[in-house]
């Protein structure tokens, strides 16, 4: 489980003024609405906020997201709902960073709301099943009447300009008799910058419409929308198909209907009392009840619960059928509250397993997805690896041809994070600045492609977009703001001349792959006009570029996300620095071209950047660059302003690590999330099996240098340099050859890392066959 709890829902209202027929709260097991207060005093806000400020004080919490929600929250009416985010506010603001959502069917939403959640940073989420036909199927006034005309008004209220980014998205509910497709275009109707489809709440005791007619018909339906979505472009970000991919990265999927990862959230009911997700009232009378309140309790004691516990313990709460299913780490056995059976309570697959295995498979087939445009406007790339390259990369090397496949796996990666990230509610400068840049890339993407392209794949565009944009990461608007350095940095390199507001770090604005320019003042933002090369801004600080036919890379000393972790990296290099440093770097580079020119040829192929960082005397140019998500990107130690003494060594490292890294993100290395870590020669402790494979991919790559340098040592040589020499490559050797089997014996490679680990078995056995040195012991799995 989560060490914290950083989502909340807060019932504000009991009541609700539609009549649902499908709605959990009032027409499931559960009907303790009948007994609870009708509103959320302003006490109970008040005690909740100093609950959940106590935890984020104990436990560092960066951010929380809160949720208003009910019945229908907007029940309250602005002057009572003003009080309750007030209060909230009051209490949460000088502590923690607070998300303010609201969910609501909409059919209420005004002018008064709209401006109440403008003024404290509200994002609205509404609630509508599709057309006319689909939404009137369930969503009724209780009298029959229809609520979809109310519905499309407080959308098209949302979609005006001055309350656009107050509009979080649009909930659907799925009903096998609607006509999928007819449901997804009029949602896209809306224009919304999300959405999500629930799988509507049962169990095994009262199962979901149309369950077991057709074997799968829930994933059936949701296959339709995903196959039109990708026709389409993926025109919008759909978050369960989104948490189904993240899911089957090993990444957090930020949702609990699917994924192993933990997703902490409590709920707060109209009386103060603590309760547990909210589809548990879809089980049985009581079933989220904890017998806690925000008055007696901490969230301390709350996560000590133990149904709070077994929804948050991955693997280990999940019944047999689900640990022997070979998608349980995409769908995670589903939500907990669809598992329930009268007969043995939660110990059983989901109500909708056959559905979610279904997705699981049809949604991840794609790896590691489809990306267009970041405003959705080109077709969905399809992404695989030349023939024969995966068995070069583990061969050492790899291919020219596959690393720049992999360059392109990453480019979509980097558009699917700015298509689908977050956007700041609020109009401060540095939000008007994200959006304007959002706008204008869109645009630009749509008529220079080529130069979009050519910015994404700058490597710390991807290191910002993973940061700041993936969902469920916590950002400052300074950092959204960034975007619009990207559609400027287009705009130079497609020759267009515009003119817009740019986030200041430090005295300088940044153009991502180019450089910065210094500005006047003290704002948050200052506006840029950009009129191409010929002519760049005032201050302009360009970032250099490394000319060598061996190495044509630019050094950046400049982009604000460059920094590794635990790394300082070193700013603007003077030019007696400069010009030592790109005299060590052409050398390595001439080096690697002459001693392993396979290994040269692929690193030419996809190194774009060298970040120069700051070194301690003990560094001698070995500790790793702390930016895995910054592909193409390697950086080197200087000490004292010089290049430390084995570049060629560094840049070999730094870009096998970065080609794994992109690698496993195409292909499953090993099975489980929970794997058990493994003995490596020369550590003190177990390490992730991750981890494992970069050390044993960087030792054979630096075993290859050494034997090469080994082999090229002049006559006459003396013998200490010899010894040294040799002494190198065994040590590389060794380590690689006792890691290979470590990882082997661990007995938890996936398919694709047991033929990574025998390409590389064999990479290091034909090392050993060539050298003229006595082989390395080797350790054997015990059978």
């Amino acid at each position: 489980m989560r060490p914290f709890i950083d989502q909340f829902v807060l019932k504000v209202h009991g009541g609700c003024d539609l009549a649902c027929d499908h709605c959990y709260i009032y027409e499931h097991a559960d009907q303790s609405w009948r007994v609870k207060p009708r509103v959320m005093t302003p006490v109970i806000a008040a005690q909740t906020g100093r609950r959940i400020a106590e935890h984020a004080r104990t436990h560092r919490v960066p951010a929380v997201r809160i949720t208003l929600h009910g019945g229908e929250p907007l029940l309250l009416g602005v002057s009572r709902l003003r009080d309750i985010i007030e209060t909230l506010r009051g209490v949460l603001d000088d502590t923690v960073r607070v998300d303010l959502h609201i969910q609501t069917n909409g059919v209420t939403l005004n002018d008064r709301f709209c401006r109440l959640f403008d003024e404290h940073g509200v994002r609205v989420g509404v609630s509508l099943d599709g057309d006319r036909s689909s939404n009137d199927r369930h969503r009724r006034y209780a009298n029959g009447r229809s609520s979809h005309a109310r519905v499309l008004r407080a959308l098209a209220l949302l979609r005006r300009p001055e309350f656009r980014h107050l509009y979080a998205g649009i909930l659907c509910t799925v009903d096998l008799e609607n006509d999928p497709i007819a449901v997804y275009e009029a949602l896209l109707e809306e224009a919304p910058p999300r959405l999500n489809f629930l799988l509507p709440h049962a169990t095994w005791a009262n199962p979901p419409p149309g369950h077991g007619s057709t074997p799968a018909p829930y994933g059936a339906w949701l296959r339709r929308i995903h196959s039109r979505w990708l026709a389409d472009g993926r025109p919008v970000p759909i978050r369960l198909f989104d948490a189904l991919v993240a899911a089957s990265r090993g990444e957090s999927s930020g949702s609990e209907a699917v994924g192993l990862r933990p997703v902490a959230l409590a709920v707060v009911d109209t009386d103060g009392s603590w309760e547990q997700a909210d589809s548990l009232k879809t089980a049985y009378p009581g079933a989220p009840t904890t017998g806690m309140t925000v008055f007696t309790q901490s969230l301390d004691q709350v996560m000590g619960h133990p149904g709070m516990a077994a929804r948050n313990e991955g693997h280990a709460n999940l019944c047999k059928t689900c640990l022997a299913c070979p998608v349980v780490h995409i769908c995670g056995g589903g939500l907990y509250a669809h598992r329930y059976r009268p007969e043995n309570g939660f110990d059983n697959p989901s109500v909708y397993c056959a559905d979610l295995r279904f997705l699981a498979s049809e949604v991840t087939a794609i790896r590691p997805g489809t990306a267009g445009s970041p405003g959705g406007g080109h077709p969905p790339v399809m992404h695989q690896l030349p023939k024969g390259a995966f068995d070069a990369l583990a061969d050492g090397a790899g291919t020219v041809d596959g690393v720049r496949a992999l360059q392109e796996v990453q480019l979509s990666m980097t558009r699917a994070l700015i298509a689908g990230g977050a956007q700041s509610a609020g109009r401060s400068d540095l939000t008007v600045a994200a959006a304007i840049g959002r706008e204008l890339l869109i645009e630009l993407d749509s008529r220079h492609p080529a130069a979009t392209a050519e910015v994404l794949r700058h490597p710390f565009v991807q290191t910002w977009a993973v940061r700041c944009l993936r969902e469920g990461t916590s950002c400052r608007e300074r950092d959204l703001a960034h975007i619009a350095g990207l559609a400027a940095a287009v705009a130079w390199r497609a020759g267009v001349t515009t003119r817009l507001p740019l986030p200041v770090r430090a005295g300088l604005v940044h153009l991502p792959g180019l450089g910065a320019s210094r500005v006047a003042g003290d704002g948050a933002t200052a506006i840029v006009s950009v009129e191409g090369a010929d002519r760049p801004p005032a201050g302009w600080i360009e970032i250099r570029q490394l000319t060598a036919g061996s190495l044509p890379v630019t050094v950046d000393d400049l982009d604000p996300y460059r920094l590794g972790h635990d790394r300082t990296a070193w700013n603007r290099l003077s030019p007696p620095r400069w010009e030592a440093w790109r005299r060590a770097l052409s050398e390595a580079a001439d080096e690697l071209s002459r001693l392993i020119p396979e290994y040269a040829g692929a690193l030419r192929a996809g190194l774009r950047t060298i970040v120069p960082l700051r070194a301690t005397p003990v560094d001698h140019g070995t500790a790793v660059y702390g930016t895995p998500r910054a592909f193409g990107a390697a950086g080197v130690a200087l000490l004292d302003g010089a290049p430390d003494t084995d570049i060629a060594a560094t840049l070999l490292r730094e870009f096998q690590r970065t080609k794994l890294t992109a690698l496993m993100d195409m292909y499953e290395f090993f099975t489980a999330e929970s794997s058990l870590p493994v003995e490596v020669p020369h550590r003190v402790r177990p390490v992730p099996i991750r981890q494992a494979f970069h050390g044993l991919y960087a030792h054979v790559s630096l075993a290859e240098l050494w034997q090469a340098r080994s082999a090229c040592l002049p006559a006459g040589v003396p013998r200490g340099e010899m010894i040294n020499v040799e002494t190198a490559f065994q040590y590389h050797h060794e380590q690689a050859d006792r890691t290979v089997d470590a990882l082997v014996a661990a007995g938890a490679l996936a398919p694709a890392g047991v033929r990574f680990a025998t390409g590389l078995r064999a990479a290091i056995d034909r090392q050993a066959g060539r050298s003229p040195l006595p082989a390395a012991p080797r350790l054997r799995p015990t059978p």
